[in-house]
């Protein structure tokens, strides 16, 4: 069976590709600029657009399971999943794994969790089997939320949020993909979320920075109108759309929204989900391996 993956370029994406290369998988890389797919045995970089139909649909061509990450953040960003959906289905794909996000609905509060809910319910009209991967918060995200000062600013009231680690995710989706290439049938039409074993505060994070990290960090809890002001005197060309995902994040977190802890994870990967603390150690002892991913919410 021959698989796909999109983003590799990225981390998930990256992660998985090289995953399921160790295991001597043969794979497609569909990337918008193939002379950047990552070296790796028995892989075939593939010029390819979220934006063109054709230029997908022929990417695609011969693959029987699609591992899609998101497009980059942007107001087309619906869109173009909705046309890689497509493509996909007409190039023949099986399998659709989609990498979506925790709480995806219409009305979810996280705004860019929205075109998830969009994108698997297209997924879910298309002849195509289905796989939804929906992750939290990653936890390299979370522990980079504070500014220079230490000081993690937001409006997430006493909300909680179950933050998982970006290298559980590729191991969990690596796994999903894996079974699926040997003819395994036990992922079709299943939602996965992906959260890791405990739900933290934004106090909580602090507390964990400052002792991870040995400098000082704590939170204080904006109002929503002055996270907007903030982002705005900071961010002053940044368009509406994304100063309105940033506070989101935050807004979602206090609403209850990502609190939920489940046993998807450690049933898909046969451990315990990393901790935000042994995240918070790696990254500082290795700080390139910070990695904001699509939909972060940042800043």
């Amino acid at each position: 069976m021959q698989l796909a993956i999109t983003g590799t370029t990225g981390h998930i994406g990256g992660q998985v590709a090289r995953l399921l290369s160790d295991q001597g998988l043969p794979l497609i890389l569909p990337l918008r600029n193939p002379s950047r797919a990552p070296r790796l045995p028995d892989c075939e970089p593939r010029p390819f657009s979220y934006s063109d139909f054709e230029l997908a649909r022929e990417a695609l061509q011969g693959v029987d399971a699609l591992f899609m990450v998101s497009a980059a953040e942007s107001p087309t960003r619906e869109q173009e999943h909705l046309t890689l959906v497509r493509a996909a289905q007409a190039a023949g794909i099986q399998h659709l794994v989609y990498l979506s996000f925790a709480e995806a609905r219409p009305d979810s509060t996280f705004t860019l969790a929205r075109t998830h809910a969009a994108t698997e319910e297209a997924i879910r009209r298309s002849t195509m089997k289905y796989t939804f991967v929906r992750d939290n918060f990653y936890s390299e995200l979370i522990a980079r939320l504070a500014d220079d000062e230490g000081v993690i600013c937001g409006p997430a009231e006493q909300g909680r949020v179950a933050c998982v680690a970006q290298r559980d995710v590729a191991q969990a989706v690596a796994n999903i993909m894996a079974d699926i290439a040997a003819g395994g049938t036990q992922h079709q039409g299943r939602t996965y979320t992906l959260t890791g074993s405990q739900a933290l505060s934004m106090e909580d994070v602090a507390r964990i920075l400052t002792t991870c990290t040995g400098r000082p960090h704590r939170f204080h809890n904006e109002t929503i109108a002055e996270a907007f002001a903030s982002r705005r005197a900071a961010y002053p060309d940044t368009p509406d759309w994304e100063i309105e995902a940033w506070v989101s994040t935050y807004t979602a977190i206090a609403k209850g929204e990502l609190a939920q802890v489940t046993q998807d994870l450690p049933r898909l990967i046969g451990r315990a989900p990393l901790t935000f603390e042994q995240v918070v150690t790696e990254l500082a002892n290795s700080p390139a391996a910070v990695s904001a991913p699509p939909g972060s919410g940042m800043p």
